[in-house]
């Protein structure tokens, strides 16, 4: 590229920090002063290494102030990208003023400590990198990748050449690199304020604001993007065998928190967040973080390659975490097709003002650290106070007792004397300085290099796989004839990390005639080897892998792996060819054959085609042809007619209304589509199993839709009682009461009104108000007292109790809540302490309160639900009144004590139910087992009677002994049947729910509740999904059902054969 006229002003300048300059050293080290002007000595902060290490300064003031990241030459030149100390917020204002620089560091005496300072790059935006290669400076200075060259040898670069652009910026550290990958090609990252880079080649990234990973050739040509989601990739590292990893602030906000993460990027993967329009493929594999982490600010990352630290450390990873003071040694654990990793403490600080910023390896295998003080304030979440007067420098970590090899950059070396084959041989130098000064020789060479790599890369000569492996990736930079050959040939050695180098490398060089090999390679024992060989199948695109890519493919393949198969597929751009795989019988096929189509071209799938797939029992193919129908605007009409037939359908299958169910997913947020459902609910002459279908479906959604909600309320009225049921329900749990008010009010008091209508009403006026009027009140305690009531009615008028307020102006209301606690059975106790869980004491008076507690105490000692309480339970109730209400507080600690003894007594009491299990009467238990009084019947199915919330037990007898039995009865929670667990979910909007997991899709977990209600809880919503150790069937049924009630439904489970 041509190189651009110096900006005015900078020329040449020199900032030449000489030893004899330096008098300022004498303050650091602690020596004496000299001369008129004196300032305070540069502090260090506090540190905290891991046992073995120790830190020294290797620069600090003046030398330096604000050091950012920094990289080595090969002539141990430290090149520094440094900041003037102000935060500068705009691009316009960083332009005007070209605030930063680049500083070159020179070690002179080899002491560790650099003492010459030069001004080799002025005038700059923000550097923030750095890389030598090929004589020259190659840095990130948004709004370009920059060359910068010092012709002349003076310590000053006097050529600046543009390599690729542009990215935008303002002022917030947000791009950074080069990195030299193990092909030659240069890595960078950043990007989340915007950027379109176009390559001297005409190729180009397209415009995003998804921050992510790119890499281009040196020369800037073959632009690609790598990896694309978070909002601010940091620094990037690569293992031996090429796998791209980076730090990355803000990889997600899951659950409302920032999450800061170490990344293993699949090739071209979307992280599982995406903060930008997205330019890459959609696999439906998203790249999770490898290790997650708080709000740390990670920034530089590095692989140590040296002996200095010992073979412990080697290939092992240092991050600096810029707001928790910290540096974290990470080692990666290999898991398949990717990694899982753990991470500790290397070097702390107590130092809320130690700032790490980079970190990288010297030659003699020693640490540099970069710590850039405290200047930094914008975008920096927790360093909000700019302190430019806490000055930065570098600090040097090294083993006590390691050993440094000698000569570590091979100064001592004749370079300009070596052959071709004596450069090969320092491929296998134990010192990383100089194998990268081997290897760069080697590559200038060109084809005389070729025949010693050759012989080199070949495990009959050489025995030493780090050898082969570097041989192949510097032949892979060879411009001759010859090299696909040499690399085939390596993908058969007998290391692993020779054949993974060889699989990315004729991917990087799209060797077509590597097709058969690497299609060989899908069936390799190593994951990573079958993963990266379909990366290079998708890299080279041979319509002749399409085959082999697909059968490669398992039912349980790791999510690494099928994204590069999927990626592999798209790249090769294929639809037609992809189409057969939709009729194969595996369903792993069917799935990828439509993300893969859809992706390379949406048209290529007609409606009829993909229509058949949401009628599919399988989730997966489920979600995917709902995804393909709702990005199809085009197929609208179609759809929509199709939605009406399947509603006009009088015999509607579980398919059918499976089909439904997930059209009315793919449309949830299309306002077409709910102008039409308010139509089809509004229409009188419409079927009633039609419109209640249509409720049912729009129970699924998180919100009603505006559009939809008065045709919905218009139902609470209608005459069909299976309508009015499924319209209130739908009222109550969209929060939509407020709109409805004085409907819901009219179905919670109308005498003769269906009574599970009635109490889904109150729960709907208690929820929304927290309170229920006198009247109200006593509709829900008739309704949970009345023997003749079902259980689900009971249920639901417990849970419009426990959603009222106990309040000291409705005394009424508490001393009723106390009398039904009294009586209450392990169903609904729960419910019904909740008002008295988050009493206020404040708004009571003092007396009144304690007494409360204290009746409300000995309730519970009456009450026959008190033995299925947990002590959790308990101990957040009598925390309502603690020791300034004394009567209150004996009685709850009395209550605890003698609950304590009664959970002793019951064990032994299932002793005592064996000794009675053959007195059980079958034909008492059947009746018992159908009555209200044991609710077994609304949970558990025998013979098709009963719900499906808990397990069949059509066959209980003939896998059960009595003693499990009764155990599983008198104690639910000790063994849960697999697949009827109970899981507690928390959104982020701090509500929870527990219940059954009914189904799941990629977007939405959907939870079966006790009453039977299935709720859907967007994935992006949910903070924390856990498994219960408590079963949904509530315990202390010993409590309501005598010994011979138990004997007798015992006896009636075991016929059940």
């Amino acid at each position: 590229m041509k190189a651009l006229t110096p900006a005015p002003g900078t020329g040449k300048r020199k900032k030449l920090t000489s030893l004899s300059a330096l008098t300022a050293w004498g303050l650091i080290l602690g020596g004496p002063i000299n001369g008129a002007e004196k300032k305070a000595p540069f502090q260090s902060p506090p540190f905290k290494v891991r046992d073995g290490f120790e830190v020294t300064l290797a620069a600090a003031p003046p030398l330096l102030k604000y050091p950012m990241m920094a990289c080595f030459d090969d002539r141990g030149h430290l090149y520094v990208a440094e900041s003037d100390g102000r935060n500068l917020t705009t691009r316009k204002e960083i332009e005007k003023e070209l605030p930063r620089f680049v500083r070159r560091l020179t070690d002179t005496d080899g002491d560790g400590v650099f003492d010459q300072s030069t001004i080799f790059a002025d005038r700059m935006t923000m550097p923030e990198g750095g890389l030598w290669h090929n004589g020259a400076l190659y840095i990130v200075s948004a709004p370009y990748l920059w060359r910068l060259e010092d012709t002349d040898d003076d310590g000053v670069a006097d050529k600046r050449e543009k390599i690729i652009g542009e990215m935008e910026f303002d002022g917030r550290a947000n791009q950074h690199g080069p990195y030299l990958g193990p092909n030659g090609r240069l890595y960078f990252s950043g990007g989340h304020f915007g950027y379109q880079f176009t390559g001297p080649d005409g190729s180009r990234t397209g415009h995003s604001r998804a921050g992510g990973i790119f890499s281009c050739r040196p020369d800037g040509s073959d632009v690609r993007i790598d990896g694309q989601g978070p909002i601010n990739p940091v620094d990037i590292a690569f293992t031996r065998e090429g796998e791209v990893l980076s730090t990355a602030a803000i990889y997600d906000s899951f659950g409302g928190k920032r999450h800061d993460a170490l990344i293993h990027w699949f090739p071209r993967g979307l992280t599982q967040r995406l903060y930008g329009q997205p330019l890459l493929p959609e696999t439906g594999h998203r790249v999770p973080a490898t290790i997650r982490w708080g709000q740390v600010a990670p920034a530089g990352l590095m692989r140590y390659r040296g002996t200095q630290f010992g073979g412990d450390y080697r290939d092992t990873l240092f991050a600096c975490h810029f707001n928790s003071n910290q540096v974290r040694h990470i080692r990666l654990i290999s898991d398949g097709a990717t990694f899982t990793a753990g991470d500790g403490d290397f070097l702390t600080s107590s130092s809320r003002d130690f700032h790490p910023t980079d970190i990288l390896e010297d030659a003699d295998g020693s640490l540099l650290l970069l710590d850039t003080g405290g200047w930094l304030s914008w975008g920096c979440p927790h360093s909000k106070a700019a302190k430019p007067e806490v000055l930065g420098a570098i600090y040097r970590i090294r083993r006590k007792e390691g050993s440094s090899p000698s000569d570590p950059r091979g100064m001592k070396i004749r370079w300009d004397q070596l052959a071709a084959p004596d450069l090969a041989q320092l491929l296998g130098d134990p010192r990383p300085a100089v194998r990268d000064r081997a290897q760069a020789q080697l590559i200038a060479l060109g084809k005389s290099a070729f025949l010693p790599l050759a012989q080199l890369r070949s495990p009959g000569l050489t025995r030493d796989a780090d050898v082969r492996r570097r041989a192949v990736f510097t032949i892979s930079q060879l411009s001759v004839p010859g090299i696909s050959e040499q690399i085939r040939s390596s993908l058969e050695d007998p290391a692993v990390e020779v054949r993974r180098a060889a699989a990315r490398s004729l991917g990087e060089l799209r060797i077509g005639e590597a097709v058969p090999i690497l299609a060989q390679a899908l069936t390799d024992q190593d994951a990573a080897v079958r993963r990266v060989a379909a990366t290079a199948l998708g890299r080279i695109g041979d319509r002749n892998a399409i085959g082999v890519l697909f059968r490669s493919l398992r039912e349980g393949s790791q999510a690494a792996f099928q994204h590069a198969v999927r990626l592999a597929l798209i790249e090769i751009g294929d639809a037609e060819g992809c189409l057969p795989w939709l009729k194969d019988p595996a369903p792993h096929h069917q799935a990828t054959a439509l993300r893969v189509m859809e992706q390379i071209d949406p048209r290529s799938l007609e409606l009829e085609t993909v229509v058949p797939f949401l009628r599919s029992p399988l989730p997966v193919l489920r979600n995917e042809a709902r995804r393909i129908v709702a990005g199809r605007p085009d197929w609208k009409g179609s759809v929509f007619s199709l939605f009406r037939e399947l509603l006009a359908d009088e015999q509607q299958d579980p398919s059918s209304t499976q089909l439904t169910e997930e059209i009315m997913m793919g449309f949830a947020t299309d306002e077409e589509f709910h102008r039409m459902l308010a139509r089809l609910l509004s229409d009188q002459a419409a079927s009633e199993s039609s419109r209640h279908l249509l409720l049912s479906c729009l129970g699924y959604l998180e919100q009603l839709p505006a559009d939809t909600a008065p045709a919905v309320g218009s139902l609470l009225e209608s005459p069909s009682l299976k309508l009015r049921g499924e319209a209130i329900r739908l009222v109550v749990n969209s929060n939509s009461c407020s709109r409805f008010q004085k409907a819901v009010e009219a179905m919670a008091l109308k005498p003769g009104e269906h009574p599970l209508i009635r109490a889904t009403a109150l729960e709907g006026i208690a929820g929304h108000g927290g309170s229920l009027s006198n009247r109200q009140f006593a509709v829900a305690e008739e309704l949970l007292s009345d023997p003749g009531s079902a259980p689900e009615v009971k249920r639901q008028a417990a849970q419009a109790l426990s959603r009222i307020e106990v309040r000291q102006e409705s005394p009424d209301q508490a001393a009723a809540l106390v009398r039904l606690v009294a009586t209450a059975t392990p169903f609904h106790l729960g419910l019904l302490l909740k008002p008295f869980q988050h009493l206020d004491p404040a708004q009571w008076p003092e007396k009144e309160f304690d007494a409360l507690g204290a009746t409300l105490a000995g309730a519970l000692k009456e009450s026959p639900g008190r033995k299925g309480l947990s002590g959790e339970q308990l101990t957040t109730l009598a925390g309502s009144f603690p020791a300034t209400y004394p009567q209150a507080h004996r009685a709850f600690d009395e209550f605890a004590r003698t609950n304590a003894a009664d959970s002793r007594q019951r064990e032994e009491n299932l002793a005592q139910l064996l000794k009675v299990a053959d007195q059980g009467n079958a034909s008492r238990g059947r009746v018992l087992f159908h009555a209200n009084r044991s609710t077994c019947s609304l949970c558990h199915r025998i013979d098709n009677q009963g719900g499906t919330l808990g397990p069949n037990l059509s066959r209980i007898g003939a896998i059960r002994s009595a003693k499990d039995l009764f155990e599983a009865i008198v104690f639910p929670s000790a063994t849960v049947v697999n697949g009827f667990e109970s899981y507690l979910l928390a959104n982020n909007r701090g509500n929870s729910a527990t219940g059954l997991i009914h189904r799941e899709t990629a977007d939405a977990i959907y939870l079966r509740l006790v009453n039977q209600q299935i709720v859907r809880i967007p994935r992006d919503e949910v903070k924390t999904l856990l498994r219960s150790p408590v079963s949904l069937m509530p315990s202390g049924l010993g409590g309501i059902l005598s010994d011979q009630d138990l004997a007798d439904l015992v006896a009636y489970l075991q016929v059940c054969k």
